[in-house]
């Protein structure tokens, strides 16, 4: 096998990993408590521990704590605010789902063919290094105010994850056009 499709091969693989997480949520978007409850204490060096797990009925306590706070008249506007993170974590999801689905086709694929998945899979990856550093709080790019400790060592871990598919899909790119 060529360097060029071996780094190719990479690219499009490590592109895949975000959806082994995240891919459940598209049809069960309060499935992102799994994250938290069995993922993110490993980011804290914690093992995840069902006393401390957040149940489903506690996460919409959560919601309905959060939409409770909102003032009277801006009720209905809250509720949209909660319907729109949920639907965001949808379509985060399906997103990834595409991503999959794009790169185990662009693996049947040769080099050329596999340019187009490259370009978008690349600014996928320098787009998530970015997030992930801003997370990490080392560079300003947007602004989350609400990052917890495991979710600046997320940052931490998967700037540098996100650095190497992002030079692995612009190498790939980078051979078929020179």
């Amino acid at each position: 096998m060529s360097n060029q499709l071996l780094i190719s091969n990479l690219g499009l693989i490590l592109s895949i990993i975000p959806v082994t997480i995240h891919g459940i949520e598209a049809v069960f978007p309060m499935q992102a408590r799994w994250i938290a409850n069995w993922v993110l204490p490993f980011f804290g060096l914690k093992t995840p521990s069902s006393a401390i797990a957040l149940t489903q009925n506690e996460q919409i306590t959560m919601l309905d704590a959060a939409l409770e706070a909102a003032p009277k008249e801006k009720k209905k506007n809250a509720k949209d605010y909660i319907f729109i993170l949920l639907f965001e974590q949808r379509q985060g999801a399906i997103g990834f789902i595409a991503v999959t689905v794009g790169a185990i086709y662009g693996l049947s694929l040769g080099l050329v063919e596999r340019n187009p998945l490259h370009l978008v899979f690349g600014v996928i990856a320098v787009l998530m290094m970015l997030v992930n550093a801003n997370q990490a709080g080392w560079i300003p790019f947007g602004k989350h105010p609400k990052v917890s400790k495991h979710g600046k060592n997320v940052g931490i871990m998967f700037t540098p994850f996100w650095l190497v598919v992002a030079l692995l899909n612009w190498a790939a790119f980078s051979y078929v056009m020179s």
